[in-house]
């Protein structure tokens, strides 16, 4: 699978007006997009998510590092043309219409004339702004203004489309249509990066998941089930022999329930495929074998301080 952008060492510094102080706002970030998945940065607020797209756009240039797209260094104007943003806080002109607004946008990205009225309608209708095409902006709620900005950045069909916070201010109804264009986003083959401090958001869309903490990434989350247990399995059995049974209770395994339905819990290095094999070879059946794992809530938490507050 061919990686569409990849950051390697990327640290951005700010300095305080008055006493020159370094602050750190992100430090050594390296990670990578692959083609066509939907990739989610996730962290506290003040973490670093923004200031990441920002220089990812263009709008901050980095302290240090290098970020490839396509393997290339230089987001150049037809490399520009393949990217599409959505910032947390979209500004547009608040005296046009929505339609005036993606129509302006269309020209910008030099959609070609005979396409506009057509791709417009097209996403009018998928981000369901019928009703609100011909009102101003500066009437807008906050959840249909996000659909203009969500809109505009993939109007011209960029490879890759960059959300900040896509559901940020939302209601739970306005929350619930973001997460089903951005995964109808991932479903039509764009690769999406985009930022939330909502957990579930990213369970429910990502394919990966960046942890960024206090400036740095701390881990890389695959939300695909591909990843090793980290904990261990749980063995569901039925039918097992009182003797065999009995076995494994008397050599240690954690077993909860009863010879006719059991359950065995592996802590993680304790043999696998040994207990698999011993059941094969009886008249007991294998029911499940599921791996435990950290929840991506617990893994959070990990990075977080004690008693720190980042609301």
């Amino acid at each position: 699978m061919n990686t569409v952008l990849e950051l390697v060492g990327v640290s951005k510094h700010f300095y305080h007006p008055w006493t020159f102080r370094r602050i750190p706002a992100i430090e050594d970030l390296s990670f990578s997009v692959r083609e066509g998945e939907v990739f989610g940065l996730i962290g506290h607020n003040g973490a670093g998510k923004t200031t990441t797209f920002k220089i990812l756009t263009g709008l901050l240039r980095p302290s240090r590092g290098q970020i490839l797209w396509l393997g290339q260094t230089s987001l150049g104007a037809v490399a520009r043309r393949w990217v599409g943003f959505a910032p947390e806080q979209p500004y547009f002109y608040d005296y046009l219409t929505v339609r005036e607004t993606l129509e302006f946008y269309a020209h910008l990205y030099g959609l070609p004339k005979a396409e506009r009225a057509s791709r417009i309608a097209e996403l009018v209708e998928r981000f369901g702004l019928g009703p609100k095409l011909d009102a101003r902006l500066r009437s807008l709620s906050k959840g249909n203004l996000q659909r203009v900005a969500v809109a505009q950045a993939i109007l011209h069909r960029p490879k890759l489309a960059i959300l900040d916070e896509p559901m940020s201010g939302l209601d739970p109804v306005g929350r619930r249509t973001m997460r089903e264009l951005i995964a109808q986003l991932g479903r039509e083959g764009t690769t999406v990066l985009f930022s939330s401090h909502v957990l579930s958001d990213a369970e429910m869309l990502c394919h990966r998941v960046g942890i960024l903490a206090r400036g740095r990434l701390r881990e890389i989350v695959e939300l695909d089930g591909s990843a090793e247990a980290e904990l261990g399995y749980r063995v569901g059995v039925s039918a097992v022999p009182l003797a065999l049974w009995e076995r494994w209770r008397e050599g240690g395994l954690q077993v909860e329930g009863g010879p006719d339905r059991c359950t065995i819990v592996l802590a993680a290095g304790q043999h696998l495929q040994a207990v698999l094999r011993e059941v094969m070879e009886s008249p007991a059946r294998i029911e499940s074998v599921t791996p435990m794992r950290w929840s991506l809530e617990e893994r959070f938490l990990r990075y977080m301080p004690e008693g720190s507050n980042h609301d």
